[in-house]
């Protein structure tokens, strides 16, 4: 169903992305490692599952943002391990690959073999520190042997994979290096929505050594223009069955930009409602929506080191109307808070680039031009500086 608010599987389930998948699919074939760009919510992991549904492929997962905290900087080397472990155990359950990788894995962490098949974390937790990235490695080679021997290619994929740079005491540039190098089954995938500091990431990978020289193609999936948004919308609510006037499907191409997710939360929100005798309204859909960005938002200000400088910045930008220069956010800033050099606000606004909240063209900032994202921000920023510090 168009309008699943889950990351789709089937290609049946997921509108328009041809090229992109055609892309990832040639990607994969060839082996070369790929990173998928796109901001929050624009359908990559549904892209890239898509893409990679296919009985020829071993497929391994590592959602990171399970580990995800914006209040902490760094996280365990046991956090990852746990991760790593738990979408490995997955994998042999799903395509039933018991045997020497099993055995592999319980005798790295000195456990029975059903412990870790049960995947019995309060068993495994106290002797993840004995895994170390030698043995990270040591199991990939395993799982590259056995799609090789089951005429597979092996895929890992590292979705939000700028959370590695945040985990301590791994060395995943010679990780990387051994899968390159010596794993001919296997091809890796990295995604991101945070796209400079995953873009970051990936150039300290490619120029590191022992990766240096090593190429990873970038693939970026952009939100739909109005035409798409417009196809998208009409197909989604003949598929549920439900009839909406033109007024309706104005509202929301204009409030959600064309932006995937969030016009797959509104027509499976605004259908439910009609199929249910209640009253569906765009704008209340709507605030669901800026409810959800704005809790993300405050969060992630209330992680850095200025909150108030962070909020004071965006809703700069926001009294200037969505776009600004430096020295016009730091002006307008500098009336709301006590003097912050220029440099800081620079500072500030490229961290934001950075973490795909705002955008930057030119020399110019810009908040987003769907209302979810915008007016999230605004608020989460104004809750900053009205909560005591």
């Amino acid at each position: 169903m168009l309008f699943d608010v889950r990351p789709k599987e089937d290609r049946k389930d997921l509108y328009d992305r041809d090229k992109e998948i055609d892309e990832i699919k040639e990607s994969v074939e060839r082996k070369v490692w790929i990173a998928v760009y796109g901001m929050r919510r624009v359908g990559k992991t549904s892209v890239v599952n898509v893409a990679v549904n296919d009985p020829k492929y071993l497929v391994i997962k590592l959602n990171l943002m399970r580990i995800y905290n914006p209040k902490k900087k760094r996280y365990p080397k046991s956090s990852f391990i746990s991760l790593f472990l738990e979408s490995i155990n997955e994998v042999i359950k799903k395509y039933t690959l018991g045997g020497r990788l099993t055995r592999l894995i319980s005798n790295i962490l000195g456990i029975d073999e059903n412990s870790f098949i049960e995947f019995n974390l309060v068993k495994i937790r106290a002797r993840l520190k004995r895994f170390r990235g030698d043995d990270v490695n040591s199991v990939v080679r395993e799982l590259d042997l056995l799609a090789g021997d089951n005429k597979k290619t092996l895929i890992l994929i590292f979705d939000e994979a700028q959370e590695l740079m945040k985990v301590n005491g791994i060395n995943f540039s010679s990780i990387f290096h051994d899968i390159y190098d010596y794993c001919k089954n296997t091809t890796v995938v990295f995604t991101g929505s945070s796209a400079g500091i995953l873009e970051n990431m990936l150039k300290s990978l490619e120029y590191e050594k022992p990766f240096f020289g090593r190429f990873i193609r970038r693939i970026r999936i952009e939100k739909f223009d109005e035409r798409l948004s417009r196809d998208f919308l009409l197909k989604g609510f003949e598929e549920e069955g439900v009839k909406v006037t033109e007024d309706v499907i104005e509202k929301a191409l204009k409030r959600f930009d064309g932006i995937p997710g969030w016009l797959t939360f509104f027509g499976s929100e605004y259908s439910f409602r009609v199929k249910h005798g209640e009253k569906a309204d765009v704008e209340i859909i709507e605030k669901m929506a800026i409810e959800e960005v704005r809790k993300e938002i405050r969060d992630f200000i209330l992680g850095t080191q200025s909150p108030e400088r962070y909020s004071a910045t965006i809703l700069a930008l926001d009294r200037l109307g969505g776009k600004g220069s430096v020295a016009e956010v730091t002006k307008v800033v500098n009336t709301i808070l006590e003097e912050v050099p220029e440099p800081r606000i620079y500072e500030i606004l490229n961290r934001l680039v950075d973490m795909g909240f705002i955008e930057k063209v030119g020399d110019e900032y810009f908040l987003p031009k769907d209302e979810p994202n915008r007016k999230g921000l605004v608020l989460a920023s104004k809750d900053v500086l009205a909560s005591p510090s």
